[in-house]
């Protein structure tokens, strides 16, 4: 059945008009745009994390490369570590060329110090009357000499003690100029020492009493310096007699000193080669001190069983290179009075207290035991350690 023309031009343009309606609404809608863009926008987040794994993954060998680098240089710095380990700075005085300071020139050339940890810097003072102010000061942290020094600072208001002592008997010799053939003939005449107080002057004036003669009124006893001037005051006849005790009193030999008195004979006992320290110091310090100890103990060793390294030493610090003298000096010196645990004893201490209180009345109110501090050395002796370093 036909429809009429107007029915089919109504139709024809509600087409129309719905299409462009559809068409209205398409481009008027900006909701479901932004949907499109937000999925791109979120898209590269997940791209990036994929793409930065692969660096990360290639960043991993470069890593890896450098863990290698690390670990390379750990033996070295392991290795470096005994020489680059920090030392401690310790001043050392000793106060005579002599043979008592053989186990502290051994352990300095063997660097015994460095291998204990001490940076030590080990100076030469003419006396122990010097270096006793010079520890109280701070100056100076340990010494090596005789022991009047010592209990006479201390006696003053000091706080000086000893740690050790290489040689407990005095291993000297009076030596005098040729004209002298009896001690009798030094009466009127003039001995040296090395400073008044000091134990070449103690053991000097030992000696003119025990033969009846009066220091400093039947015989002039005057201060020289050190044992080098000493030897050339007999030497221009400045002084006609002096003690000395092995390298020097072989050389004083050879230049035509007569020796008078030999004082193993007189067993005069006063300790020498004698460590000293402030108790402030050790009150302070004592690990340090007591490696410093540990590289002493290993140089009396080392003295005692190298005596041809020994020898050498004491040739090195003396400037004397007579072996005859040198060798004289070892047995002196090392073989017969350097004990191998040095314990200060308190009989040698109370000689040394007596002979200040001549001087000092106040000495007699110490005991010899107010100078003694032998615990460090008890305890390495009682470890063992000493013990060890002789294979026992």
């Amino acid at each position: 059945m036909k429809r009429p023309k107007g029915s089919r031009s109504k139709a024809l343009l509600t087409v129309v008009i719905v299409l462009l309606v559809s068409a209205i609404i398409g481009c008027s809608q900006p909701a479901p745009t932004p949907t499109p863009t937000k999925a791109p926008a979120a898209t590269p987040k997940p791209a990036a994390t994929k793409e930065a794994k692969p660096e990360a993954k290639e960043a991993t060998p470069a890593a890896k490369a450098t863990a290698p680098a690390a670990k390379a240089s750990t033996p070295a710095a392991k290795e470096a570590k005994p020489e680059d380990k920090k030392l401690v700075k310790v001043r050392v005085a000793y106060s005579a060329v002599s043979g008592s300071q053989a186990p502290l020139w051994v352990a300095k050339e063997k660097k015994l110090f460095e291998k204990y940890g001490i940076d030590i810097d080990l100076q030469y003072v003419a006396s122990s009357t010097t270096i006793a102010p010079a520890m109280l000061s701070g100056e100076i942290q340990l010494a090596m000499g005789s022991a009047g020094a010592i209990v006479s600072a201390t006696v003053a208001g000091g706080d000086l003690i000893l740690l050790a002592s290489t040689n407990e008997a005095l291993p000297f010799s009076l030596y005098v100029v040729p004209a002298i053939q009896r001690i009798e003939d030094l009466r009127g005449k003039t001995v040296g020492a090395t400073r008044l107080g000091s134990v070449t002057d103690y053991a000097t004036r030992q000696t003119l009493k025990k033969f009846g003669l009066e220091p400093d009124k039947d015989v002039a006893v005057v201060a020289m310096g050190g044992v080098p001037e000493l030897r050339a005051g007999l030497a221009t006849g400045a002084i006609q007699g002096s003690v000395f005790g092995p390298p020097d009193s072989l050389m004083a030999r050879k230049e035509g000193m007569r020796e008078l008195v030999t004082f193993s004979d007189l067993n005069i006992l006063y300790p020498t080669g004698a460590v000293a320290i402030s108790k402030k110091y050790l009150d302070g310090n004592r690990d340090t001190v007591k490696r410093f100890m540990e590289a002493l103990m290993e140089g009396i060793a080392i003295a005692k069983t190298d005596r041809d390294y020994a020898t050498k030493v004491i040739s090195q610090y003396s400037k004397i290179d007579d072996k005859e003298v040198l060798d004289e000096t070892h047995l002196i010196y090392v073989d017969k009075l350097m004990p191998k645990v040095p314990y200060v004893t308190v009989a040698g201490m109370q000689v040394v207290v007596d002979d200040t209180a001549k001087s000092n009345p106040k000495a007699k109110e110490f005991k010899p035991e107010a100078f003694i501090d032998n615990s460090i050395l008890k305890e390495l002796d009682d470890s063992g350690f000493i013990k060890k370093l002789y294979g026992q």
